[in-house]
């Protein structure tokens, strides 16, 4: 009898609470800059990401631009979805523009983020994974943050 009437509205209420906090969307939409690294192996450690997204749905696109310096630099459309409303697929899509270092080929890439938040700050995080010619590149993990407008 405890389990009716004061078990099960709690279990009850905590899944309602959770689907809802769920269901609440997230503005994704706009330009998120941060790094993406590479693990040891990988051409170079460190990179500048940017990475626009709009999202319609649960359907994400828009472009990323990765680079080190001026040496290295691609920019490919990207496409993929967004689940729970925190959690983002994406995959590297056509080439827009590129430059590459010699005997260097780009890693076509899938990439899962999460939306995390520390104090009032939302951030992506997650990880990514590539191939080329063929072959799995040196994986590594991402940090984005929202870009901020300048007045």
């Amino acid at each position: 009898m405890i389990f009716l009437r004061i078990i099960l509205p709690i279990l009850f209420g905590g899944i309602m609470i959770s689907l809802a906090a769920q269901s609440i969307p997230l503005d994704l939409d706009g330009t998120w800059e941060g790094i993406l690294t590479q693990e040891e192996g990988g051409v170079r450690p460190e990179y500048d990401m940017q990475l626009y997204l709009k999202v319609i749905g649960n359907d994400l696109s828009g472009y990323v631009e990765i680079r080190q310096r001026d040496d290295v630099y691609i920019k490919t459309e990207i496409t993929g979805k967004v689940y729970q409303g925190f959690f983002l697929t994406l995959e590297d899509g056509l080439v827009l523009n590129q430059k590459e270092l010699e005997n260097m080929s780009y890693c076509i890439k899938s990439y899962q983020l999460v939306v995390k938040r520390k104090k009032d700050i939302r951030y992506l995080q997650g990880k990514w994974q590539g191939r080329v010619d063929g072959m799995d590149c040196v994986p590594g993990r991402i940090v984005l943050y929202r870009k901020t407008s300048r007045a």
